[in-house]
C-alpha cells in the first residue's frame, strides 16, 4: 500500500553558502499532531521553510508526500500536493481584511466551485468565531492572537492535508494559546497531520503524540510524548548546559530509527 504519510529524509537546506541544517529527517501522518523542538538557531524554522519549497542556499535530502516526490518542487507545487506551512511572524496582509485574506488563501483553489470556497471559508469562522464577527475588519487593528487566527485560517483555505506550525503561539496572550491548542487538536481529529514548533516545550509535548530534537542541524533525539522520561530527556537537550546535552543525544543512526508512530 503506497504510504500517505509526509516523509522527509536527509534535508540540508542553509542561506547562501550558510549551512543550517545538515541531516534531519521525520515523518508524520495524516490525522497526528507532531512537535519538533531545540534550541534557537538549532535549524527548526530553516527545515519546515525547506520542506515548503524555500531553499535558498545549498539544498539535499528528499521530501515525499503520499509517495510524491517534492524534493525540488517550488513553494506553489508543495502547497498544491497538501503540504503548507504557516510561518513564524504572522506573514499575513496586514492592510487588507480578514476576508479579503481568506479570499487570498483559496486563490490556489480558485477553479473550485464558489459553493466549495464559500464551505470552507464557513469551516475556518467555526473553528475561530472572533473572525466572524471581524470578517469586515483590517488586520491590523487585531490583536496578536486575531491575527494568527487568520494566518492559520489563510493556510486552511488551501485544503492542506498537513500543515506545518511555526511559532504559532508567539506573541499570542496565554489565555487564546489554549484555544489555540484546542483548535489544533480538532484539526487533526479532521484527518490533518501538523507538524509544530513551539518554544514552549512542556506545553507541545502535553499535546502532541510523537516529537523530534533538533540540535546543530539535525535531528539527535525522536520519541513518543507518552514515553515515560520523554519531557525530561527532551528539555534537557534544549536548555540544559553543554555537557548535561552532550551527555543526552542519540546517536543520528538511532534518532532516525523512530521516525514513525507506535503501534501496538
Amino acid at each position: 500500500m503506497a504510504s500517505t504519510a509526509l516523509e522527509v529524509a536527509g534535508l540540508v537546506a542553509g542561506y547562501g553558502r550558510v549551512g543550517v541544517v545538515s541531516d534531519v529527517s521525520f515523518r508524520v501522518e495524516p490525522g497526528e499532531f507532531v512537535a519538533m523542538v531545540g534550541r534557537n538557531g538549532a535549524g527548526k524554522s530553516t527545515s519546515l521553510a525547506a520542506v515548503a519549497g524555500l531553499r535558498y542556499g545549498r539544498s539535499g535530502g528528499t521530501v515525499r508526500v503520499g509517495g510524491t516526490d517534492l524534493s525540488n518542487a517550488s513553494p506553489g507545487e508543495v502547497v498544491r500536493a497538501g503540504v503548507k506551512l504557516v510561518p513564524e511572524g504572522r506573514r499575513i496582509f496586514r492592510d487588507m481584511t480578514v476576508e479579503e485574506n481568506l479570499r487570498l488563501g483559496a486563490f490556489v483553489r480558485r477553479r473550485r466551485p464558489t459553493a466549495e470556497i464559500k464551505d470552507d471559508t464557513e469551516r475556518v469562522f467555526t473553528l475561530f468565531p472572533a473572525l466572524r464577527r471581524d470578517i469586515k475588519k483590517t488586520v491590523s487593528a487585531l490583536s496578536g492572537g486575531q491575527q494568527q487566527m487568520v494566518a492559520i485560517g489563510q493556510a486552511l483555505m488551501t485544503k492542506p492535508r498537513f500543515l506545518l506550525l511555526d511559532e504559532p503561539t508567539a506573541g499570542v496572550a496565554p489565555a487564546v494559546i489554549d484555544d489555540m491548542y484546542d483548535t489544533f487538536s480538532e484539526l487533526v481529529r479532521s484527518g490533518i497531520g501538523l507538524l509544530i514548533v513551539d518554544q514552549n516545550i512542556e506545553r507541545v509535548l502535553e499535546s502532541t503524540t510523537r516529537f523530534y530534537v533538533i540540535d546543530g542541524g539535525r535531528v539527535v533525539f525522536a520519541g513518543d510524548c507518552a514515553e515515560p522520561g520523554a519531557l525530561a530527556r527532551a528539555t534537557a537537550i534544549v536548555l540544559g548546559n553543554d555537557r548535561q546535552r552532550e551527555s543526552m543525544l542519540t546517536p543520528p543512526e538511532a534518532a532516525s530509527a523512530v521516525d514513525s508512530p507506535r503501534t501496538t
